[in-house]
């Protein structure tokens, strides 16, 4: 699953180039930031001997804050900023809540 997000992440911190949002100082180092983060969180998931979980968390807890992001830094008016940050942090949640709460359990 760690390359999943790892994607996502990678998505996240080309997204403001991509998508021509990178104008918008919040929007574009909101995308970076936490796209970074989950990416470096995917790559030493990959690497992890241990196997822990809290890589996942730590892609959960970025994941909420990417889809608060837009209203809290007020770039909800950009839409495409609005709706990828949405998108892709709601995204992040459900593969790291999936990976914390469904296959731990299981």
């Amino acid at each position: 699953m760690y390359w999943l997000t790892g994607i996502l992440g990678a998505l996240f911190v080309v997204a403001p180039f991509v998508l021509g949002y990178r104008d918008n100082s919040y929007a574009m180092w909101t995308s970076v930031v936490l796209g970074a983060v989950v990416l470096l969180a995917s790559i030493f998931e990959a690497y992890d001997a241990s196997k822990n979980k809290w890589e996942y968390w730590l892609i959960g807890i970025a994941g909420i804050l990417a889809v608060i992001a837009p209203f809290v830094f007020g770039f909800a008016t950009l839409t495409m900023a609005m709706w990828t940050a949405i998108i892709l942090g709601a995204l992040m949640l459900l593969m790291s809540g999936y990976e914390v709460f469904v296959e731990q359990a299981g």
